[in-house]
């Protein structure tokens, strides 16, 4: 049986690390379209010690089921800062996958408008650049057999989902609404991020171009990284231990840099 993460104190953010008093960094994570908070379940125990791993958990999902789902990355951004707000007091990172990237950047802009602390980097993985169109805009809208047929050609979700008709009432309203934020995403221009930003790609991910990766360069001034992953949209799981070596590498970087300037200080 798969493992489901607790209820936290917040609604939106599920994990915490085993002993807070050694917390140095947190890591906000933002799942893809269709997904839970529990996709992040393993990476606290992967992650060095003194990263508090935080995975974003939007309603309509796990023990959030009862609540309504939203369709707008803006306004998901806008009510997951006010539960992030006592959180940011030590610095943190922010990873995203897909639609998470979309979420996460909007919480980016929503801090730097209210003159908030901003992440030491931003991992965006599976995704084009916010101001290029998703490929499969429109796909949210069709009727059911050709919403599945499409979702199938993703190879994300599990067969037994797409092919038993009892769960489908479950899923389905769910990945609908997760794929509308990304097919009605409103990129707003603003000057670049000051963050670094590391983009993972998967070799054969479909749902990305190479016009669209590039689009990252122009959106910080801190500098973009790109790795490269064999796998599909969903290199995230496929590769999971790939994935985790790199992101512990960015992590362990980040609290050297931080170690070294309270050196100096």
């Amino acid at each position: 049986m798969t493992a489901v993460l607790q209820e936290p104190a917040s609604p939106w953010l599920v994990g915490g690390a085993k002993d807070p008093g050694r917390v140095r960094m947190r890591l906000f994570c933002f799942h893809y379209a269709g997904a839970t908070a529990s996709i992040f379940r393993s990476w606290q125990d992967a992650l060095p010690e003194t990263v508090e791993v935080l995975a974003v958990q939007l309603p309509g999902r796990e023990y959030r089921f009862s609540e309504p789902l939203l369709t707008d990355s803006k306004q998901i951004a806008a009510a997951l800062v006010e539960d992030m707000l006592p959180l940011l007091g030590k610095p943190f990172v922010f990873f995203g996958h897909s639609m998470g990237v979309l979420i996460g950047f909007d919480v980016i802009q929503i801090l730097r408008a209210r003159g908030l602390p901003q992440p030491e980097l931003l991992i965006a993985s599976g995704r084009n650049a916010p101001p290029f169109r998703w490929r499969d805009a429109g796909l949210q809208t069709l009727p059911d057999d050709e919403f599945i047929a499409t979702v199938r050609d993703y190879s994300g979700t599990p067969e037994s989902l797409l092919a038993e008709e009892s769960l489908r009432e479950l899923w389905l309203p769910r990945l609908r609404a997760d794929l509308t934020v990304s097919a009605l995403y409103e990129y707003a221009e603003q000057r670049p991020l000051e963050c670094p930003i590391v983009v993972l790609i998967g070799e054969k991910d479909d749902l990305v171009t190479e016009a669209g990766l590039q689009g990252w360069l122009t959106e910080t001034t801190g500098g973009v990284q790109f790795f490269h992953y064999p796998g599909n949209h969903f290199f995230l799981h496929s590769v999971e231990e790939l994935v985790l070596a790199k992101v512990r590498t960015e992590l362990e970087e980040q609290l050297a840099r931080q170690k070294h300037s309270r050196r100096q200080a």
